[in-house]
């Protein structure tokens, strides 16, 4: 990967494609890869457009400063990264963390973003989130970081959908084993520490849902039907709260579902950012 240092932070990117640029913003330590994993880095390549992916300071091969970090410090990195790499209005794509990061940019920065996809990442705190940041914070406290068997067994609740936890051991098992080398992604413990205390101090913000009526831009809201952390029912209300905001939900996934139903996550996005097609030209009389 190529890098770029902004704000003091040394982050590592990747550019594929031309036209339109789009970047694409990974949920909490998710590598730039996974994005290739999932196909739509090479659809979006596919559909004329420029994207840009980068791992998010604390992830591999990025830097981690000293914990804690914001939801500010990464939509700050995420402004800097478009203006050293000189990109022009892009269309910014956020999953679940990066979501967080994706709102606030186009909030704060709208002469940056001309479009944006909050995916399995906005809506009101939920019982469900608000127990697992609490559990997070206490781990952190207590032990000096999230212990690695604790953020298996999270991510793998979180990410499969019921029928897969409860029906098919064979795949949970499989994803297991894929989820042993998470703690790889980590540039150090920092990083962990650093993005866990973003997500808490950003869904605990009160005024957070209030500033939703900031974002002109236009955003897609895609919701996963057995998301635990932001179900249909929170997306649906961070969509209506968007002066231009669009909703789809994608059943049958969980949390996970760019990685599980990456076809028709794929789809929503790509109807969402590709400009519509001119109908036939009609006759004049």
């Amino acid at each position: 990967m190529e890098s770029v240092v902004v704000n003091g932070v040394r982050l590592g990117y990747e550019r594929a494609g031309s036209g339109p640029a789009v970047v694409l913003v990974g949920g909490t330590g998710m590598p730039p890869v996974a994005w290739q994993l999932c196909g739509l880095r090479d659809a979006l390549v596919r559909a004329g457009f420029e994207v840009v992916t980068y791992a998010a300071r604390g992830v591999a091969p990025s830097d981690a400063p000293p914990a804690p970090y914001t939801v500010d410090d990464l939509a700050a990195d995420l402004a800097g990264l478009i203006e050293a790499l000189d990109l022009s209005e892009p269309a910014v794509v956020g999953y679940s963390l990066g979501s967080f990061t994706a709102e606030l940019l186009a909030r704060t920065r709208p002469d940056l973003v001309r479009a944006a996809v909050l995916m399995a990442g906005a809506g009101p705190l939920t019982g469900v989130l608000d127990a697992v940041l609490a559990a997070e914070t206490e781990l952190i406290a207590t032990t000096g970081r999230l212990p690695p068997a604790f953020m298996r067994l999270q991510t793998l609740l979180s990410t499969l959908p019921p029928a897969v936890l409860c029906c098919d051991d064979a795949q949970v098992r499989t994803w297991l084993e894929l989820l042993g080398a998470q703690e790889a992604v980590w540039t150090s413990t920092e990083g962990e520490n650093g993005q866990s205390a973003a997500s808490d101090r950003w869904l605990r913000d009160p005024r957070r849902m209030d500033a939703l009526d900031q974002i002109t831009a236009p955003v897609l809201v895609l919701a996963f039907e057995h998301d635990l952390y932001f179900p249909p029912s929170s997306g649906q209300i961070a969509a209506d709260a968007l002066p231009d905001g669009q909703f789809t939900q994608i059943s049958g996934a969980a949390h996970g579902g760019l990685l599980t139903h990456p076809d028709e996550s794929t789809k929503a996005i790509l109807a969402f950012l590709s400009p519509p097609r001119p109908g036939p030209r009609r006759p004049k009389n």
